[in-house]
């Protein structure tokens, strides 16, 4: 407890520091006390209102919404008493993904459009050309597929040097059943509630995702390093966040494949098809193929 009223204090101390020549005196002690009475969330608001000098985001924008969501999803699991381990119900699962998603848009429109008042195709929001947007997505769909495959298959060949094959496979089945939505989907049966969980992992978490880890992340590890580093950041980002060991590399490898495909198109739109395509791949498979790759 008294390591945690410190850290609070510290934060107050640091959010007082940076505020007061930035935004005044007085709006930088509201800044501290609010920071004093809950750091873990006043912080991370502090920093993506900052304002800055700065001509577009950067990785400020990118730590403070990675600390609010680091934050608040265990506070919103607790507040509605999930326990660990346990799947919650599926009308839960869609509230919580479609108010995360609208965040990260919200987050990305505020950053991009409000706080640096670019347009929002700095951040790979575009409309038009949908037919190549189409074509363009069922390219990097079928990259995304290959590459996660080569993913599962690299894991599984690892370990199984390491602990035998058979040991391999129990690990990672043991490990994926794991995943809320692999405790959740043995529970779903009928068409509707297989249509809405179609619809969060095909179409909410796609659009949500990649907002935030290409159009934010990728966006502002880009404008400070080359490509292939800024690719690979942003992936390995993406797979950590996912919060599944045994699927970093296969998470990764399409976080490699979405980062190019923006990179290349200048368009989200073909990211989120290709992610959304890779995710309803994955809930394919666990019902018809009894092989459940993570969707990410």
């Amino acid at each position: 407890m008294k390591l945690l009223v410190l850290i609070s204090v510290v934060v107050a101390a640091i959010v007082f520091a940076d505020a007061r020549p930035r935004v005044g005196t007085v709006p930088a002690a509201l800044w501290a006390a609010a920071s004093l009475l809950a750091s873990a969330l006043v912080a991370p608001l502090y920093l993506l209102t900052r304002p800055s000098r700065a001509q577009a985001w950067g990785l400020l924008e990118v730590l403070a919404l990675t600390l609010f969501f680091a934050t608040t999803v265990p506070l919103a699991a607790a507040w509605i008493h999930i326990p660990a381990g346990v799947a919650p119900p599926l009308g839960i699962i869609a509230v919580l993904a479609v108010i995360q998603n609208a965040v990260f848009a919200a987050a990305a429109v505020y950053v991009v459009h409000v706080k640096y008042r670019l347009p929002l195709a700095a951040v790979g929001l575009t409309v038009g050309a949908w037919e190549q947007r189409i074509r363009q997505g069922a390219i990097a769909a079928a990259a995304g597929i290959v590459g996660n495959s080569a993913g599962q298959n690299a894991t599984l060949l690892a370990l199984g040097a390491w602990m035998g094959r058979a040991a391999a496979n129990d690990l990672v089945m043991r490990e994926e059943a794991r995943a809320p939505v692999y405790r959740l989907l043995p529970r779903l049966h009928q068409p509707v509630e297989i249509a809405v969980i179609a619809v969060l992992v095909g179409v909410v978490v796609p659009i949500g995702e990649e907002i935030f880890f290409r159009g934010l992340v990728f966006g502002a590890l880009r404008r400070r390093m080359n490509l292939h580093t800024a690719v690979l950041l942003s992936a390995l980002f993406f797979s950590a966040a996912h919060l599944e060991p045994i699927e970093v590399l296969p998470i990764m490898l399409l976080g490699v494949v979405l980062a190019y495909a923006y990179d290349r198109t200048g368009s989200l739109v073909p990211g989120m098809i290709a992610h959304g395509v890779n995710n309803l791949a994955a809930l394919f498979f666990f019902y018809y193929q009894g092989l459940p790759p993570s969707p990410p």
